[in-house]
């Protein structure tokens, strides 16, 4: 009984371990899987009207949105307006990880969204454009995430999580 008792404590810290590893591979999947959906809806061409219809912040916006919604994650903060682009901590030109401590959120479990188009740094665009055919839109979902098990949390705070995916945009 003793020896079980003295296990326990371990078996407990390893099983609350698991949770959170699993959880944090889980939350990166969707963050992929929304940076990506954002990404595709934004490159999204549409030759009958030689226009691109979702290539704007709000419709992006939606996407990303709508795909952490689907993962029970909160919906983005977008970050635009001012900076489009998040500062990077290893000094790359194409705006990839890792991200400097000033890109994520301060508060644990939030989301941001930062919309890169390489065209054009410093803009946002409210409507779609015109003339972006070729060019790369880069869509940044960035989010601090914070152990459920309160040793972890006390031992190592928050951890940050970041997937990006860069895209053409479809058209002439």
């Amino acid at each position: 009984m003793v020896e079980f008792a003295l296990s326990s404590v371990v078996l407990l810290l390893l099983v609350g371990g698991l949770v959170d590893i699993g959880r944090a591979i889980y939350i990166s999947e969707a963050l992929a899987h929304a940076a990506r959906e954002g990404a595709r809806h934004g490159t999204w061409f549409d030759a009958g009207t030689v226009t691109w219809p979702d290539l704007s912040d709000a419709e992006i916006k939606s996407a990303v949105d709508q795909e952490l919604a689907g993962s029970s994650l909160a919906p983005s903060t977008l970050k635009n307006p001012g900076t489009t682009c998040p500062a990077v901590a290893d000094g790359n030109a194409y705006h990839n990880p890792p991200y400097a401590t000033s890109a994520y959120p301060s508060t644990a479990d939030q989301t941001w969204l930062y919309i890169c188009y390489d065209n054009s740094p410093g803009t946002d665009y409210g409507s779609p454009p015109s003339g972006l055919g070729q060019h790369d839109l880069n869509v940044i979902v960035v989010y601090t995430y914070s152990p459920l098990t309160p040793l972890l949390v006390g031992q190592f705070g928050t951890f940050h999580l970041a997937n990006n995916i860069h895209l053409t945009i479809q058209g002439p």
